[in-house]
């Protein structure tokens, strides 16, 4: 089970999920003791002192709080009714040991099933986490139902970079062929490496394609964690692991972008289709843009 796991074990009398223990038997160090005051280096997530402190407050105070949960982590203030006024109060991460499920809790009752499992919950982040460690460019991930489509977005950025409107550092495509060999098309390195140029103004390219495309992402995210990612430009292994994952007949945009104009590159790719797939942008930017998008499409289809 390993040391984490007998810590907690030990401390709160509960078998660890598998998943869970080695996620932070390996991760543990990076996160804070009190995330709700610190800012966690991965979705609100604590470390063994907070879990320890913060499940045995939820033990005393929270009723039917059963002794195999577990509180991970801080989501966030949520917004309640009490007596015709509006208050806040804390939302947490809680971990069913039980059944591995991960669910949202406050001090008034369970919440929302957020995950069936650690792993599905957190690969997505843990990916973008370490994304964001490996590279100062914003990496993101896109798919397209044809090369002709991810052409045509690639032939976009580069007239954007020719005009000054984007600072790409790389930019590649990757194929699914129908036999299931995965290709590379890349003409070159767009530049060396270097210092970031300036601020990052929006750096939104590549968060700009949502049309329905490949399901069953998250099964993806698995087989690529332990990629190797380089320090200049993507690394081929990340980007044919990943795609391996993709449907037969698709295509991926992968860039690295230093900096960029947003109201140019939004322009440029405004209704244009493709899904996106991951950005080291971050979640909540990619739902928000997706959202304007995916709207945008839909006014121009009509």
């Amino acid at each position: 089970m390993g040391e984490f796991g007998s810590y907690l074990g030990d401390a709160l009398g509960v078998k660890i999920p598998e998943d869970y223990a080695a996620f932070m038997e390996k991760y543990g160090d990076k996160l804070p003791e009190d995330p709700v005051t610190q800012q966690s280096w991965l979705c609100g997530l604590g470390n063994r002192q907070f879990v320890v402190g913060t499940t045995q407050a939820f033990r005393a105070r929270a009723s039917g709080f059963s002794p195999h949960y577990l509180i991970i982590g801080w989501l966030g203030l949520k917004t309640i009714v009490i007596n015709r006024a509006y208050e806040q109060i804390d939302s947490y991460v809680m971990l069913d040991a039980k059944d591995g499920k991960i669910r949202s809790v406050d001090f008034l009752g369970g919440g929302q099933i957020l995950a069936q499992d650690f792993d599905q919950w957190i690969g997505p982040e843990l990916l973008r986490a370490q994304l964001k460690d490996r590279y100062e460019s914003i990496l993101t991930v896109i798919a397209f139902d044809s090369e002709q489509k991810a052409r045509e977005a690639r032939k976009n950025l580069a007239q954007l970079q020719a005009r000054g409107f984007i600072d790409l550092e790389d930019m590649v495509i990757v194929t699914k062929e129908r036999d299931g060999g995965v290709h590379l098309h890349q003409e070159h390195k767009l530049a060396a490496k270097g210092g970031l140029a300036g601020s990052l103004t929006g750096l939104i390219v590549g968060s700009l394609f949502f049309a329905p495309l490949i399901g069953a992402f998250l099964g993806a995210i698995a087989g690529v964690l332990s990629a190797s990612l380089a320090d200049i430009g993507i690394d081929d292994d990340f980007m044919k692991d990943l795609s391996r994952k993709f449907t037969p007949g698709c295509s991926a945009l992968f860039t690295l972008v230093r900096k960029a104009d947003p109201q140019r590159v939004t322009e440029a790719f405004l209704g244009f289709g493709g899904k996106v797939l991951l950005s080291s942008f971050g979640r909540e930017t990619e739902a928000q843009i997706q959202r304007v998008l995916d709207a945008a499409t839909e006014k121009r289809a009509d």
